[in-house]
């Protein structure tokens, strides 16, 4: 499975995806509030952004996965997945992620 691929299936399998998502959005807009009014970031950014921060943490899940199933086929990595609880085990993750800056 490619790495867009795999965006693909946790996004839409992962129940925790919106929830990640919807932290994310909130953190940057936190963020944006504190910028200059005229630097200001514009809805479709602040929405980039968050999802750049989901492209940032699957990544090393991904490189993870792909190192330990060593196959490119969906049913492999599906299976892998199922078996070891990973959607529920990132959710979990997901749940207790905390965006702020004075989190270090």
């Amino acid at each position: 499975m490619k790495y867009k691929e795999f965006l693909e299936y946790m996004e839409n399998n992962l129940p925790g995806y919106r929830i990640f998502m919807k932290k994310a959005l909130d953190y940057q807009r936190k963020k944006n509030a504190g910028r200059p009014a005229a630097k200001r970031w514009n809805d479709a950014q602040l929405q980039k952004a968050a999802y750049e921060m989901w492209k940032r943490a699957m990544e090393p899940l991904y490189n993870n996965l792909r190192s330990t199933i060593k196959s490119d086929l969906l049913l492999r990595w599906d299976a892998y997945i199922a078996e070891h609880e990973i959607l529920e085990s990132v959710t979990e993750g997901i749940q207790e992620m905390d965006f702020s800056d004075d989190v270090a």
